[in-house]
């Protein structure tokens, strides 16, 4: 068989499409993971989220987590916990939306203490947001998992 340019064309296109349907097959199985599922919901309601972002800044100080050995405890400062009314503990992952999870908030003493037994080691965010009188605040914190 001679080798002429057309041969060379065709083997090109040959290997340009095998490649082509390699990468495509390669970037279908990756797992993409989002901020939120609901994204476009989050998006409509930014507006509202703005306020309770203003409403909160002030408070951002006065929540402080620590890592113990069997749980993460946020303290509240300044009797903030004798106003909360509801709430819940976000634990986002941002590696893997899989091990996110969500505590009810339960304050005693000025303490919430959530067990670390169901999170794998590594970084969280936790965003704590309750409900006090109606108006909703909300505080995210970095918590790192040893």
């Amino acid at each position: 068989m001679k080798f002429n340019w057309g041969t060379g064309i065709l083997i090109f296109l040959i290997l340009f499409l095998t490649a082509s349907a390699v990468f495509i097959i390669f970037a279908m199985r990756q797992d993409v993971n989002l901020v939120h599922k609901d994204y476009y919901e989050k998006g409509v309601d930014y507006t509202e989220q703005m306020n309770v972002n203003a409403r909160s800044k002030p408070l951002a100080d006065k929540v402080e987590p620590t890592v113990l050995e069997d749980f993460i405890q946020f303290y509240f400062k300044d009797s903030i916990a004798s106003v909360i009314d509801s709430g819940k503990v976000y634990l986002y992952r941002p590696s893997d939306s899989k091990l996110d999870l969500i505590y009810e908030l339960s304050v005693q003493n000025d303490i919430c203490l959530i067990p670390v037994e169901n999170l794998v080691k590594g970084r969280y965010i936790a965003k704590i947001s309750w409900y006090t009188k109606g108006l909703k605040f909300e505080v995210e914190k970095s918590v790192n998992i040893r």
